[in-house]
């Protein structure tokens, strides 16, 4: 297991580095601190290098950490993408670290590491070495690192703006920070809104995902139909088809969370949304108005609803498209009608086939 990081130690304290994940940003910031915590700028061409798999050479490397430093204690050399280099790579670098040659700080990243190969074994085990594992972000710690990010540069986003922003977005924090920079510059020293990310990134703030659910919780199928035909359209929302499945899918899961404990506890749904930690005025409201709007065992075929879906979009049984449009009448018009069946055209395939 990486070891973490000790809150009474320093960064100096370590001369090897093992920094891996899928969370490629927070990688290259912490590289950039580690590198500048032993390097003065203007030395930097003379005690820095660093190698990829683009130019990965046994040779190069080792040459690289026996070289000693100009005018400093320390020199660094940093080695991406470790989980792609060959066992003559690795070897020569375990040679190196059995040296205890303490004038090289080595910096190793990677994104996801065999830790049961002995190279790996060895380096996290090394008291020198500090091992840190970058974790991809879930979609609300992304909105929380923009928010963060936002403010650390002096200015600040509105919920509505956060959550419009956030539809444009991979899960790259890098493209989060340009696509954040773009918005700062645009807005000065005024809050970010809905209407600047509108205009700075191209998403729409009436055809969005957010107004989706909105019009899928509150049974407004005309309305889900024009929405979510303008989000497929629209090239610089991120939201695919398999997007739309998943996200609404969530709201519903944790309606029937809601419903659920309501039911049983004999309680009303806002007082069980409460309860159960749903109180964020601003992101809940639809998960609660879809608790109110469709009962238990419409919220419990509606789900399988979903998981029909999600089987068509991924098994090109039909056009992504349509199957979407499918889904939003079955769950808005049909959550309560048994006679619509649960993935029914595995039956009409079996028995075309017959």
């Amino acid at each position: 297991m990486a070891k973490k990081q000790n809150t009474d130690s320093k960064t100096t304290d370590y001369t090897n580095f093992l920094l891996t994940g899928e969370d490629r940003y927070s990688i290259e910031i912490r590289t950039a601190e580690i590198v500048n915590s032993f390097i003065e700028g203007d030395l930097k061409d003379f005690n820095y290098a660093h190698f990829n798999e683009e130019n990965f050479s046994p040779e190069q490397i080792t040459s690289a950490l026996y070289s000693l430093p100009v005018m400093a204690e320390k020199r660094v050399v940093l080695i991406s993408d470790i989980d792609r280099a060959g066992a003559d790579l690795l070897e020569a670098v375990s040679r190196f670290l059995k040296k205890n040659f303490d004038t090289t700080v080595l910096i190793i990243t990677g994104t996801k590491i065999d830790k049961r190969k002995s190279f790996f074994k060895d380096l996290i085990a090394d008291k020198r070495t500090l091992a840190l594992e970058f974790k991809e972000k879930n979609e609300k710690e992304i909105q929380q690192w923009i928010k963060n990010y936002i403010v650390s540069k002096g200015s600040n986003i509105t919920p509505e703006g956060l959550m419009l922003f956030t539809l444009s977005l991979s899960a790259s924090l890098t493209q989060a920070a340009a696509e954040a920079d773009k918005l700062i510059e645009y807005c000065g020293d005024k809050t970010i809104t809905d209407d600047d990310v509108e205009k700075v990134l191209g998403i729409s703030k009436e055809y969005n995902i957010f107004k989706l659910q909105t019009a899928v919780v509150s049974k407004d199928l005309k309305r889900s139909f024009v929405i979510c035909d303008n989000i497929l359209k629209n090239k610089n929302n991120r939201t695919d088809p398999i997007a739309v499945n998943l996200f609404l899918s969530r709201i519903f899961v944790s309606a029937f969370e809601i419903g659920y404990n309501a039911l049983t506890k004999r309680m009303t749904p806002e007082k069980s949304a409460y309860d159960l930690g749903y109180n964020n005025p601003w992101r809940d409201a639809d998960t609660i108005t879809c608790a109110k709007n469709y009962k238990v065992t419409e919220l419990i075929r509606c789900l399988r609803y979903f998981l029909e879906c999600d089987i068509k979009l991924k098994s090109s049984y039909q056009d992504p498209a349509t199957a979407v449009m499918i889904l939003l009448e079955k769950v808005i018009k049909h959550a309560d009608d048994r006679e619509v069946q649960y993935l029914d055209y595995f039956g009409n395939l079996r028995r075309l086939s017959l």
